[in-house]
């Protein structure tokens, strides 16, 4: 479910400085994060297994103001749209035979037997389907149409069926073929009808060796996020389903995943939350998820506009920062030639990026792309499409990426000190990073710590880590009577609630 951007239309949340307008050469894009930003972070939610969370707190940390619960009235089945807009699809049958039936999955007529090892093609001929067998010679007449379907069972125990199309192989429910869009000649889609506990034993969207919790995390999201889609219909337009088997929805590996390394883990995840659901105030939520935030998702009006929904806020993702997360932080360089060609704006050449609006994630929303011949307002998501990057949490040719032990100080505080706003910074034998409500300054042995409010301004006044006062040992404390107090390596700073401040 890892969605492209395309445009967003959305208020503005915060204002940038952008890139200088001097002509560069080529553009550094400093970027963290893997999709839309938007709910559950699937590396977040490997991170915070590792810690310790179960998933219902992790899945109630990403859905603000939410619930894990029994869904009361799940779906019967779900349908499934593994393929669409084929000529013809290919069959083989493995480990027994597999059937053919048309007209009706349960008592409809057979017109032909896979035997296993066999490979047999059903194909559009006009309105009507024809099945050819393994020499590709007919297997009776032409069959059905656009009101009559074909239904691909398995006809014994242990039957599994390789649909090249699909790129999967399948053992559970059935799958149905549709004749459609018939102008003259129609196309062919498959559509795999199936339970919805069965359904997610398929679902490939995450490794089956991640931790326990974060296993159960992702079943139960993809459970809700099923039920939700189900609940609108599931005849859409296109596919004649609930749910596409791909990133559009949620990819769908079928017997693959649970036959693949350790699959009996990922099965047994589903089992454990068996009819578990997210809910807000009593409704199943859209629960979507991305592989991996940055460090902190974003508001569902900063990603795709519409009105904010309340469980869709952008919060910190304190253990999307993991080491086996390969997205934490990346960059991309690309010539001021790539930029230019890739975003086709009809500027002239790329000089730099300016007035860049971001939300509360730090992903932009909207930058003006600075040309030679002139500008052009392009949004976040347009930019990360066309230019291929994994995200559009990215600064340009300015790296406020969050690292090493200052971005563990920053999670374990809960983002708390807000967006970067510059780089990491060596200073004193040591090192500092400013953010929009505070410093983290950090030194071998003494550890990182946050600063903010009068203290810190107090502490420069002094000299910062390079005066009498040295590197910070604590981080900034509000006592009883509202004084705010940090400890230093040479001394202690205590400032009175209206701001002024001494040491000791």
């Amino acid at each position: 479910m890892r969605r492209a951007l395309a445009i967003v239309l959305v208020a503005a949340a915060a204002l940038w400085p952008g890139a200088p307008a001097g002509a560069a050469d080529s553009f550094t894009f400093y970027g963290s994060g893997w999709g839309h930003g938007l709910g559950l972070s699937q590396w977040g939610a490997y991170g915070l297994a590792l810690q310790g969370w179960s998933s219902g707190q992790i899945l109630t940390h990403f859905y603000s103001g939410t619930r894990v619960v029994k869904d009361a009235d799940p779906p019967a089945s779900l349908r499934i749209g593994l393929v669409q807009g084929r000529s013809a699809v290919h069959f083989e049958a493995e480990g027994g035979e597999v059937t053919l039936v048309l007209g009706d999955p349960t008592s409809g007529q057979p017109v032909g037997t896979i035997p296993p090892g066999q490979t047999w093609t059903v194909r559009s001929a006009g309105q009507r389907y024809r099945i050819l067998d393994d020499t590709g010679a007919p297997v009776g007449q032409d069959v059905g149409g656009p009101e009559e379907n074909l239904y691909a069972l398995y006809a014994d125990a242990g039957a599994i069926l390789r649909v090249p199309e699909a790129g999967h192989r399948y053992n559970r429910g059935w799958i149905e073929l549709n004749l459609y869009d018939c102008s003259p000649r129609c196309a062919i889609r498959l559509v795999l009808s199936i339970d919805p506990e069965q359904y997610l034993y398929g679902l490939g969207e995450v490794p089956s060796d991640w931790p326990r919790a974060a296993l159960q995390t992702q079943a139960i999201a993809a459970r809700t996020y099923a039920f939700y889609k189900a609940a609108l219909g599931q005849n859409r337009p296109g596919c004649n389903c609930a749910l596409y088997a791909s990133s559009l929805d949620q990819v769908y590996a079928g017997y693959d995943k649970e036959a693949g390394p350790s699959g009996n883990r990922w099965v047994a995840a589903v089992n454990a939350t068996a009819g578990k659901v997210v809910a807000y105030r009593g409704t199943v939520i859209e629960a979507f998820y991305t592989s991996s935030s940055g460090g902190y998702t974003e508001n569902n009006e900063n990603v795709w506009g519409g009105a904010p929904i309340p469980y869709l806020r952008g919060v910190c993702d304190p253990g999307d920062y993991t080491p086996a997360n390969p997205n934490a932080v990346w960059q991309v360089t690309l010539s001021a030639q790539q930029v230019t060609k890739r975003l086709g704006l009809g500027i002239g050449r790329v000089t730099g990026f300016a007035d860049t609006v971001r939300g509360v994630s730090g992903r932009i929303i909207t930058t003006v792309v600075q040309g030679a011949t002139g500008t052009a307002t392009v949004s976040g998501g347009t930019l990360r499409s066309l230019l291929g990057l994994n995200d559009d949490r990215v600064w340009v040719n300015a790296n406020r990426q969050v690292t090493g032990s200052i971005r563990q100080k920053y999670d374990a505080i809960g983002c708390r000190p807000g967006l970067p706003t510059s780089a990491q910074t060596p200073v004193a034998g040591g090192e500092r990073q400013t953010f929009q409500r505070g410093t983290i300054y950090f030194k071998d042995g003494l550890g990182a710590h946050d600063l903010s409010g009068a203290v810190l301004d107090f502490y420069l006044q002094q000299g910062g880590p390079a005066g009498t006062l040295g590197f910070p040992t604590s981080d900034v404390q509000t006592l009883e009577n509202g004084a705010t107090r940090a400890t230093f390596e040479h001394g202690t700073v205590t400032c009175s609630p209206a701001g002024a401040c001494r040491t000791a």
